[in-house]
């Protein structure tokens, strides 16, 4: 009976390895430690403010970046013009990418923090989504780019990876290394080598 049990537990962990090994690999990483993650995007306001006023965002690109709650889509519902805003910072690293480059390419280390508002006046963003460039061999096909979303304080890091959700709109964004900069203010654009 023993020996039975012991082919039984075997044979089940062995298909269980089986399986893990051979099930496709998620690039949806949802992630609850905040620990470390939450280090990579402390003191972002100290950082280049990309757009000195926030600036609206269309409803149906601004929905994408997080699951809409049931009071948003109720929200949304009763007012479909209700736009979000945004306000974009970068670290030292991407800004001259960011500031400068007609047609950018982002070095490794950049990362690019995107703050939702509800409002112009909004205190605390109601939602932080980041996208942070890896290194060569990250997602080459996508520009190596990994993204994160924080809870609006930047505490809780909800999601991170290769987040299908993200990389659909930035798709769009080849040219200028996945980044839209539809943001940037017009004297910044003027500048642009």
């Amino acid at each position: 009976m023993k020996k039975l049990i012991s082919f039984v537990i075997a044979a089940g962990f062995s298909l269980s390895v089986a399986l893990l090994l051979s099930s496709p690999v998620n690039s949806e990483v949802v992630v609850n430690d905040n620990a470390p993650t939450a280090e990579l995007i402390a003191g972002y306001k100290q950082w280049t403010r990309v757009n000195a006023e926030p600036q609206v965002v269309a409803s149906q690109i601004a929905i994408q970046c997080a699951a809409p709650t049931l009071a948003q889509r109720q929200l949304e519902d009763g007012n479909p013009h209700r736009d979000k805003l945004i306000v974009v910072y970068v670290n030292e690293v991407g800004r001259a990418a960011m500031m400068e480059q007609k047609k950018p390419v982002f070095p490794v280390g950049s990362i690019v923090v995107k703050e939702k508002l509800t409002t112009k006046e909004s205190a605390v963003p109601e939602l932080l989504t980041v996208m942070r460039k890896r290194e060569a061999g990250y997602d080459p096909e996508r520009g190596n780019w990994e993204y994160l979303v924080f809870d609006g304080p930047g505490k809780v890091l909800q999601a991170s990876g290769k987040l299908e959700k993200c990389q659909g709109c930035h798709q769009l964004e080849k040219n200028t290394d996945y980044i839209s900069r539809r943001y940037l203010p017009t004297d910044v654009w003027q500048k642009l080598k």
